[in-house]
């Protein structure tokens, strides 16, 4: 179904943080974040949506802003999905002094080992 979901919406004229909020709407899953990947040659943003089942559906927006790509993982990734949630949760403020790019990078390495994403 995410799949399925992600693909309907990768052509509208919407933002990446709202075409992710879309597709969870659509899913009834729970938006969990939306994360800027600094210094990678292949992604700028990267979102999740968690399901009931156990499964997480993740977005990564392409360098050049033209494509969206989408997979799913379990709860094998959880650790490092669950600081990059922890951190979008707290208020603005907080953000701002709480460094999260470590583990944007290392969600970004994990989806590439585990064959999510592949290296560019």
């Amino acid at each position: 179904m995410f799949e399925m979901a992600a693909a309907s919406v990768r052509m509208l004229a919407l933002s990446f943080g709202d075409k992710a909020a879309r597709i969870a709407r659509q899913t009834s899953g729970r938006f969990l974040f939306e994360v800027r990947i600094d210094g990678d040659p292949q992604f700028q943003r990267i979102a999740a949506i968690r399901y009931t089942t156990g499964t997480t559906g993740l977005l990564a927006l392409s360098k050049d802003g033209l494509a969206v790509v989408s997979f799913t993982a379990n709860s094998e990734l959880a650790s490092f999905i669950d600081p990059l949630e922890n951190w979008d949760s707290l208020p603005l403020r907080e953000k701002a002094h709480n460094e999260v790019q470590g583990h944007i990078d290392l969600l970004v390495a994990a989806l590439r080992n585990a064959g999510c994403v592949p290296y560019h």
